[in-house]
């Protein structure tokens, strides 16, 4: 089955094309990765716009060594949790690792919003 026809609103049939310098150039591809477009389309959303700026939503990128000791912690305390359950007992020292897992949580996002 062929994929069905844009409208002719919808349709892109017109070509621009432009020169710019080698640090014009470079100051719109540092823009384009910063909001994972393609250079294109970040030039694109820039002539299009009314705005005298262009304004990109980041999101911070999780390390993934930091993922993968949360998954760790995350398993560890689900055994603990589960040998809680069975045997009805809770080590004194619970709350104390989750506090700190807490202030450790709380400072590895304050170092991702710093960067």
């Amino acid at each position: 089955m062929p994929r069905p026809k844009k409208t002719k609103d919808r349709r892109k049939a017109r070509t621009i094309i432009f020169r710019v310098t080698d640090a014009q150039f470079q100051k719109l591809e540092q823009v384009a990765e910063k909001a994972g477009k393609r250079v294109n389309d970040t030039a694109r959303i820039a002539t299009l716009s009314n705005a005298e700026r262009i304004i990109v939503k980041t999101y911070a990128a999780c390390d993934p060594a930091l993922l993968k000791r949360l998954d760790r912690i995350g398993n560890n305390l689900n055994q603990l949790v589960k040998n809680a359950h069975i045997f009805g007992r809770v080590s004194p020292n619970i709350e104390e690792l989750c506090e700190r897992i807490s202030e450790l949580m709380l400072q590895a996002i304050s170092q991702e919003d710093e960067k």
